[in-house]
């Protein structure tokens, strides 16, 4: 894959398509010729308005094909693309802070005048700016590599054969820089793509049928949910539009009860491991997959672990440069001066080379004696409790542990089968595994907006203050007994 010839392979295709569905459920297409007039046009506006190599444009909007079309102008110009999410606050002063040659503000254009850029000089490599969220929720900039986005993309392209006959379908952000790889993979090898919301995803999916979707695990949840409830005599593959070849999860954890009732109905969900600051590390694909884990290792000689399971990435070409707007003392956490990109994830391998995260270095739980456990290996522990439909560990003001649990069915009996399921796996875990408090919420947070940080992941940052709202301390003495109401319901799709 080459983005220097990008332009060249889109734009006399007649066919292939790209579909955009907005909130109200309006439908437009265009094919990649005509999406290559538009980009055209763009440039054009673009040299008239004095934007030139090395010049940055931001841009802060709505998936579209218009957002595409700028993309891909100002690539085409040899500009740069700063991509803003919604909850960016654009005021007067703003364009000017970040050194914009030009701001796309939803429909509107504002041209500015040039100043330095916050990153400083523009490196040839340089192909966009993009901010990344954790599940701290912090926003940091990422200066993002094109030699970075082409060998991802033809990893992909390789490993999950992709090809013209493919339809991807795309809801979340496109300042989400996992979108636009996605969105670059499907002009180059001429794959039909589909913008849908979120409020519309799944009606999305039974009408334009797509053969792939990359979602973060809080979809897959919903929609395991949803075709339980509204759709339980309808085949799984059916529910999902018919055509799905594999669906791929990755971003944060997904309960095995979700993995297993895809495969179960005949769905390929295959998870993924990667972070913006290095690429893709690890997938599951249709020929190679366990369920469970995240895959094998895409360069086996580019991971290295520490004595404590940390995993290290060394590659030639990782996806981003290093961070922007982000403290030295910060970005060294992540960056090493010899090239080193420190996940800040625990795994390991097993004797098949399929790699299992344990969980977050940031999510280690430090206990009262010292100890120090991953919240994801003690979830684990408690999953299987029958009446169980969501569990999340989190560290009481003690320094013990609590969960937050939401029951199958959310009534008195139910939450005393739980209470006592619980009760039954820590009479067999060691102490400093066991579950000291339990804090019942009638609905995910998962699934709550509230706790959930702009890329759909879980903030348990945000879940462990709700607990300790909702909880306090958590008794020891009490196990398993501390039983009280999330009071607002969590957001659906």
């Amino acid at each position: 894959m080459n983005l220097a010839e990008l332009t060249g392979r889109y734009r006399h295709r007649r066919t292939a398509r790209i579909v955009e569905i907005d909130a109200a459920g309006q439908r437009r297409e265009v094919t990649h010729a005509e999406l290559a007039e538009a980009v055209d046009e763009r440039v054009a506006r673009l040299r008239t308005a004095g934007v030139g190599p090395g010049d940055v444009v931001g841009i802060r909007a709505g998936n579209s094909i218009d957002w595409v079309v700028w993309d891909l102008a100002v690539l085409a110009r040899g500009a740069v693309l700063q991509a803003f999410g919604d909850e960016t606050t654009i005021d007067a002063g703003f364009a000017d802070r970040h050194g914009l040659a030009l701001l796309v503000d939803g429909d509107r254009v504002h041209q500015t005048g040039r100043r330095p850029h916050p990153v400083g000089e523009i490196p040839p490599d340089l192909h966009s700016l993009v901010y990344s969220s954790g599940t701290s929720g912090t926003l940091k900039g990422l200066r993002i590599s094109r030699a970075g986005t082409e060998y991802v993309i033809s990893r992909f392209v390789d490993a999950f054969a992709v090809t013209p006959a493919d339809r991807h379908l795309i809801f979340l952000p496109l300042a989400n820089y996992q979108q636009r790889l996605s969105v670059y993979c499907c002009l180059w090898v001429g794959a039909d793509l589909v913008l849908a919301p979120y409020q519309r995803v799944f009606t999305a999916i039974r009408q334009e049928q797509p053969t792939f979707v990359i979602a973060p695990p809080v979809f897959y949840d919903a929609a395991r949910h949803l075709h339980a409830r509204s759709a339980a005599g309808t085949p799984l593959p059916e529910f999902l539009g018919g055509r799905m070849r594999f669906m791929i999860t990755g971003m944060a954890p997904i309960s095995r009860a979700t993995l297993d009732a895809f495969w179960a109905g005949g769905v390929r969900l295959l998870e993924a491991y990667g972070m913006t600051e290095s690429g893709m590390i690890a997938w599951n694909t249709a020929d190679a997959h366990r369920v469970g884990t995240v895959g094998r290792l895409i360069d086996p000689d580019a991971v290295e672990f520490r004595p404590d399971g940390e995993l290290l990435i060394r590659r030639p070409a990782p996806l981003s440069l290093g961070y922007f707007d982000v403290p030295a003392e910060v970005a060294g956490e992540t960056f090493r001066p010899d090239g080193t990109i420190v996940t800040g994830d625990y795994g390991r391998l097993d004797s098949d080379g399929f790699l299992t995260l344990v969980g977050r270095k940031k999510d280690v739980i430090t206990l009262g004696n010292g100890r120090k456990v991953h919240p994801a290996e003690i979830e684990a522990r408690f999953t299987g409790v029958p009446g169980v439909a969501d569990l999340i560990v989190v560290p009481t003001r003690s320094h013990r542990l609590g969960a937050i649990v939401t029951p199958t069915a959310d009534t008195p009996e139910q939450r005393t089968a739980v209470r006592d399921g619980v009760e039954r796996v820590n009479a067999g875990l060691p102490s400093h595994e066991r579950l000291a408090a339990v804090a019942f919420s009638a609905t995910p947070l998962r699934g709550d907006p509230r706790f959930l940080t702009a890329n759909l992941k879980l903030s348990r940052t945000a879940a462990a203050d709700w607990f300790a709202d909702h909880v306090g301390a958590g008794d020891p003495a009490d196990s398993a007994r501390v039983a009280v109401d999330a009071p607002a319901q969590a957001g659906s799709a």
